[in-house]
């Protein structure tokens, strides 16, 4: 009955797969022939009369039915890229191995075949806590886990060498796991031998599939490190690992948290400890007798080798470094770890976009997501001399960029090192690792051997003695300090970036103005380094930028257990104060509050420059990067280099 329901669903989905296709064919000769006349003289004429004839409809429908029953057939949606990546691994002597995720359960949503999302048993939905899931029934575990078989088999065609199991991070696996998710009292309920039946079942799919000597990889969270009812402990973490060994899984990836804690996961530039992965990972490979592998900031290949050597793990699991550098592993069997490009643990081009449902890229490195070659910088067919001025990111990336076409460059930096505004957001005691990339900049620079000129303030004049065929303008952004604020000549008054690279003398009591990103770092930074800091900003809540969600989650733990007084929705009236001491008058829900303090650091964001750079026209063309256009994140900023690049070097 169970494959019959199955082979019953499947047509479904054929003729809906179908369906959809018709749709949009009717719906584009639609638009072509019913709209055309109002974009082109005469109109469409005859061909009105060809998009209504019946025959016409008859062949797109016939069209549509018979390409995705082609599909469906040759498995074209499953297997061919699924083949070629593996043949591709092994033509370089790699494995591969396929993870396949049963399911997202309460993390994900509705679905073609579920009106509500599901789960082990009728919990709250994750993004909407009033709605709850739909509990499968055993028909219904089954069903999945019959799904999960033919994902195996997919895998199995296409030449994978083993099958990891996805079954950690509160996903549907481990919802059925865990106590808080799972409240079931039937065989997949209770007891943690009933709440892992679930998983053990798919690794008996697997051995059935592959034959016994097939390796199965079972990634599992033994400790969510989180404090609530329900869930998991590392205790009957080993217990869970245990029976996970014993149902004949050959290595355990051990992960740590869930959804609740996101952070962890994929730990974010913010998170500088040990990572809890790391923990977690250590206890489990002193109770099993497989191989135990863990991941987290392992692009930091110190890191892994720590790990490795001190007994955390037996395998290193990198993912987001080799977004960065695909070349990591060559450059560590070479003896070269000091070359490759390093993850900054920004989230912002990898785990961002992937969740929003965009292509993976990565901050410093554009190319990531373009492999196909579409956005390669090609080889210039006439060398240019150009003039970068600016030595942030963006003018980095596009002097090396640009070197490595073969033009000729030179970069003018006005202040006295690498880094631009990056520099100052390397300072606070979470991101110290960002130091990272701007010694990969100061280090591929003098590979190629491309000068920089510092202290050296770019004008018209300078640039036309030099004599550029193109400037690539990177001064990056400049600090705003509005000319309106009542006080702002007072002698403690300074830019939030001034204190955070030690440019100024902070007193023991400062105010920080602006609650976006960069003053909640500087606040930050300034009550770990003991001072007394109050922080506010107009919009209703601070950080009043929008951030990604795993790092917003993370910066706003710091700001819970900092001593920090955030104030929201307050506005700055005035400063007032002499070469010894100032006040600060602030209003919230209409009135006025004095706060005395030694020093006020004024973090309201940057403008861009790009208005400077128009004098530099009337010397060779111009073109505006990064911050210098508009500020955003680092992403953008080398971004924007790249493809300035490019169109040079067509």
């Amino acid at each position: 009955m169970l494959e019959k329901n199955q082979r019953f669903k499947s047509l479904l989905y054929v003729l809906a797969d179908a369906a959809l296709l018709f749709i949009g064919f009717l719906l584009a000769n639609y638009i072509r022939f019913n709209y055309v006349r109002y974009f082109e003289p005469g109109g469409a004429g005859p061909a009105l009369a060809v998009a209504r004839d019946p025959r016409n409809i008859i062949a797109g429908l016939a069209t549509s039915l018979v390409l995705v029953l082609i599909y469906w057939v040759a498995g074209i949606y499953s297997t061919t890229r699924l083949r070629g990546l593996a043949e591709r691994c092994h033509a370089c002597g790699c494995k591969l191995a396929a993870q396949i995720q049963p399911g997202d359960g309460r993390i994900g949503g509705p679905s073609v075949r579920y009106k509500v999302p599901i789960s082990a048993s009728a919990c709250p939905w994750m993004h909407v806590p009033r709605m709850r899931c739909h509990a499968l029934t055993i028909d219904e575990i089954h069903e999945l886990e019959e799904d999960f078989r033919r994902s195996v088999q997919i895998a199995l065609r296409s030449g994978a060498d083993c099958v990891g199991i996805h079954a950690y991070g509160g996903y549907l696996t481990d919802q059925f796991l865990t106590r808080r998710w799972n409240t079931r009292t039937d065989a997949y309920g209770g007891s943690l031998e009933n709440r892992a039946r679930f998983l053990t079942e798919l690794i008996a799919i697997c051995k059935e599939e592959g034959g016994a000597d097939f390796p199965v990889i079972v990634k599992f969270t033994p400790d969510h490190y989180m404090d609530g009812e329900g869930y998991r402990a590392i205790d009957e973490g080993i217990e869970l690992a245990k029976l996970i060994v014993a149902a004949g899984a050959d290595a355990l990836h051990v992960d740590a948290g869930c959804h609740e804690n996101w952070p962890n996961a994929m730990p974010p530039a913010g998170m500088q400890q040990m990572t809890l992965q790391s923990r977690s990972a250590k206890i489990i490979r002193s109770v099993v007798d497989v191989p135990v592998m863990t991941h987290g900031r392992f692009g930091d290949v110190d890191k892994a080798e720590a790990a490795l050597r001190d007994g955390v793990c037996d395998i290193a699991v990198i993912g987001r470094g080799l977004l960065a550098d695909p070349d990591l592993p060559n450059k560590v069997l070479a003896g070269r770890p000091d070359t490759i490009r390093p993850c900054i643990s920004c989230n912002e081009g990898c785990i961002a976009r992937v969740y929003n449902g965009e292509t993976a890229t990565c901050a410093l490195n554009p190319r990531c997501g373009h492999e196909d070659g579409s956005i390669d910088i090609p080889p210039a067919a006439h060398p240019k001399k150009i003039l970068v001025v600016g030595a942030g990111p963006a003018g980095c990336m596009a002097a090396l960029y640009a070197k490595q076409a073969g033009h000729s460059v030179e970069i003018w930096e006005a202040g006295g090192h690498i880094g631009g505004n990056a520099l100052c957001a390397c300072k606070p005691f979470f991101k110290r690792d960002m130091h990272r990339m701007i010694r990969y900049f100061e280090r591929e620079l003098l590979v190629h051997d491309i000068p920089v000129r510092f202290y050296t303030t770019a004008t018209p004049e300078l640039a036309a003695a030099y004599a550029p065929d193109h400037i690539l303008w990177a001064a990056g952004g400049r600090p705003i300090a509005p000319k309106a604020i009542p006080g702002l000549d007072c002698p403690k008054v300074y830019l939030a970036t001034e204190a955070l690279c030690d440019c100024c003398d902070v007193g023991e009591h400062v105010v920080v103005i602006g609650g976006g990103l960069v003053g909640v770092e500087t606040a930050l930074q300034m009550d770990m380094w003991g001072k007394h800091v109050t922080c506010i900003d107009m919009a209703k809540t601070i950080p009043s930028e929008p951030g990604f969600k795993m790092n917003d989650m993370l910066m706003r733990d710091y700001m819970a257990r900092s001593n920090v007084d955030f104030r929201p929705a307050t506005k700055l009236v005035r400063i007032d104060g002499d070469a010894f001491t100032c006040s600060v008058t602030v209003e919230h829900a209409h009135e006025q509050q004095q706060i005395a303090c030694d020093t006020v650091l004024l973090a309201l964001g940057f403008a861009p420059t790009a208005q400077a750079a128009a004098a530099f026209e009337a010397v060779a063309p111009v073109t505006v990067l990064g911050d210098a256009q508009q500020p955003r994140k680092i992403l953008f900023a080398v971004g924007d280099a790249h493809e300035a690049v490019r169109k040079l070097s067509d």
